[in-house]
């Protein structure tokens, strides 16, 4: 999934969904012919195979190795929101370049965002987790909603068939494209980095972090990889604030002509 900051700007407060999963689901069985009818989640599972791996975390089957888990439908689903996004942001935006319209779809295709979306459609309450993982509070986690999110995107494709699970990504990633807008101006340096790489047609940076010193006063140190195994280091409060910093030095080594890309 995509795992960069939200770098959209919104002309107002983005509304949450007033719809929840079951809603989402009645209207891809709808779509998908005769097979709608069922009136709790329950019923959607037994109709949708898929389903039921989807919400399904890889904790649960490390427990009871009888169950799959979603990590491939979770791989399958990304593939499917980035295609969706990416050619509505083509449409939205058509005078924009490659740079910018990768920036837009990091903003509606992070973690934040899709773990936000879950969470208004209520998939943590149907999520199959591990008792270690649920006692941790899994269930409310933002990798693990996201991820789940993304699962379900494809339960939906594969038991009900591509319009509906497009139908799904419209009703919920782009419910409100048409208030976005991203102010590359303003971009942090994250995303600077990102659109010089997208420019230049190479891979995406690579962010990995690490947390020192005690729980009550962490320290971060984060790294950014480049294309070509070329690496900057940043230090900070917060684990976003060390990738700022590992980005900024990055940056700062392209401006200086150090570094190639």
């Amino acid at each position: 999934m995509g795992k960069g900051r939200d770098n959209a700007v919104w002309t107002t407060v983005r509304p949450h969904l007033t719809f929840s999963l079951l809603d989402l689901l009645e209207e891809a069985l709808h779509l998908g012919g005769p097979a709608s009818g069922p009136e709790g989640i329950d019923s959607h599972l037994a109709v949708m195979p898929s389903l039921v791996v989807a919400l399904t975390h890889k904790s649960a089957a490390l427990e009871n190795p009888a169950l799959d888990h979603n990590e491939r439908l979770e791989f399958l689903g990304d593939a499917l929101l980035q295609a969706r996004v990416s050619e509505a942001l083509f449409m939205r935006f058509p005078e924009r370049d490659e740079g910018y319209l990768t920036v837009a779809r990091s903003a509606l295709v992070n973690t934040d965002s899709l773990a936000a979306i879950a969470a208004d459609l209520g998939i943590d309450r149907h999520l199959v987790l591990g008792q270690g993982e649920r006692n941790s509070g899994g269930a409310k986690k933002r990798t693990i909603l996201a991820g789940a999110f993304e699962a379900v995107v494809a339960a939906i494709w594969r038991d009900v068939g591509l319009q509906a699970a497009m139908s799904a990504i419209d009703r919920t990633v782009l419910s409100d494209l048409e208030r976005l807008d991203v102010e590359v101006p303003l971009l942090d340096a994250k995303s600077q980095l990102q659109i010089h790489f997208a420019k230049a047609g190479l891979e995406a940076p690579r962010y990995s972090a690490e947390m020192t010193g005690p729980q009550h006063a962490p320290k971060f140190i984060a790294k950014v990889t480049l294309e070509g195994g070329t690496s900057f280091t940043g230090r900070g409060g917060s684990k976003k604030e060390a990738e700022q910093r590992a980005a900024r030095a990055a940056l700062d080594s392209l401006t200086a002509g150090e570094t190639r890309a």
